[in-house]
């Protein structure tokens, strides 16, 4: 998950609090034919994309720990274009274009699809995005505006089976097409990815 680490007390939005942890009783199962990975007491809203989704509580209260993405708030932003920091709408209300911060090589190449796992930033919070996440400052970030998005993949922990048919982690945070089914039904999905398009560099 991403790195993070405040010069200054901001607290974003989709930062982990320890008090959000929740244990994930895994287990094996037939479901329409084929043999996918559930929880023990699984809700039909745990899923999402035909992937099983890491549970964790919604407080926002408690320890936080800032090295931490919370699954669920990343999540949210990345379908609904929010900001990492607050929460709320990326885009421009004036262009409907949705700030984002971007590693510097994106501008190589404007015109391709660009992949991320980090959420968009709206432009009253870049300062605070950067302050928080030593991974965008390393990556020598761009300010882009991007006109859409598409979900594509997850950032997920696969599991199989050991010889006493224990569930055991066999890949950790690793990307996951959306398409890739069999490999969707042995994951537990930590992060969205999507595909971002019509990229511009933001002005300054």
């Amino acid at each position: 998950m991403t790195a993070a680490v405040v010069t200054e007390l901001v607290k974003p939005y989709i930062t982990s609090y320890a008090e959000e942890e929740l244990p994930l009783p895994l287990a094996f199962e037939r479901a329409d034919g084929v043999t996918r990975l559930t929880y023990r007491d699984a809700l039909p809203q745990e899923w999402l994309f035909q992937v099983l989704w890491a549970r964790c509580g919604t407080a926002r209260t408690g320890r936080i720990q800032w090295k931490l993405v919370h699954t669920l708030r990343q999540r949210r932003c990345m379908i609904h274009g929010l900001c990492r920091v607050c929460g709320q709408p990326a885009a421009d209300p004036d262009t409907g274009r949705i700030s984002w911060v971007l590693p510097a090589t994106v501008a190589a190449d404007f015109r391709s699809p660009w992949p991320t796992a980090h959420p968009p930033t709206c432009k009253a919070h870049v300062t605070e995005s950067l302050a928080a996440c030593p991974y965008l400052r390393r990556q020598a970030p761009l300010v882009c505006t991007a006109g859409d998005y598409t979900p594509i993949g997850v950032l997920a922990n696969v599991y199989g089976q050991d010889d006493g048919g224990r569930v055991v982690e066999t890949r950790h945070q690793t990307p996951v097409a959306l398409g890739d089914l069999p490999l969707l039904r042995r994951a537990v999905a930590t992060q969205l990815i999507v595909r971002v398009t019509d990229l511009q560099r933001a002005p300054s």
